[in-house]
């Protein structure tokens, strides 16, 4: 393990907290800003388990208090973290995810009882926060004449952004930016819940 010098820690950052800034308003708040050692890997960070993977960072920080349900910024570009382990006495080594975190909303529905004791959905007030896009090949459909791959998009997000089938998600901008439908939900991991979406229309 190298001996890493207070003067290796030369790329401030910024340690970030996904917080309700306004009701049904989610947004990445700046906790306090830190120095590191930051190096581009040429392996691929796979932060997602149903999406394809992201540009991989290792970085390291002075030993702080810091988890995975936090972020950093560093040199404008968002970084999503995937481990964070004791380097020695002073230090943490921590890999991230090179990510785009793009504005999404998400209109939300419910079920209720209507006229007739006929299910109806009524919809709840929006969310907005913040999401990474990837994508994930849904299915390979073969046939005898031809053969058809079909390409999602994986929404992920951070653990208190819940959202459930059937929920549209707006992105809001950059080069995915349209209306999504919810199709699948995968919540199980202790940091980040993943979204399986289909395109809706264009926003």
């Amino acid at each position: 393990m190298a001996y890493i010098g207070a003067g290796k820690l030369d790329q401030p950052m910024e340690v970030l907290e996904l917080r309700e800034t306004a009701a049904g308003v989610w947004e990445w708040v700046a906790l306090r800003r830190a120095w590191a050692q930051v190096e581009q890997t040429a392996k691929t960070n796979l932060f997602s388990k149903v999406g394809v993977g992201a540009r991989d960072a290792a970085i390291v920080l002075r030993r702080q208090s810091i988890t995975l349900h936090n972020a950093l910024r560093w040199r404008g570009q968002h970084l999503f973290l995937t481990s964070i382990t004791q380097r020695d006495r002073n230090h943490l080594d921590v890999a991230a995810a090179l990510v785009t975190a793009v504005a999404c909303t998400a209109q939300r529905y419910t079920t209720k009882v209507g006229a007739g004791n006929r299910p109806e959905k009524a919809e709840q007030p929006p969310v907005t926060f913040p999401g990474i896009l990837t994508e994930k090949y849904v299915q390979y459909e073969r046939e005898d004449t031809y053969a058809k791959a079909r390409r999602g998009i994986v929404l992920v997000t951070s653990k208190p952004i819940r959202l459930r089938e059937g929920d549209l998600v707006t992105v809001k901008d950059g080069p995915a930016a349209a209306v999504y439908n919810v199709q699948a939900c995968h919540v199980l991991d202790e940091y980040k819940n993943e979204y399986e979406m289909e395109f809706s229309r264009d926003v």
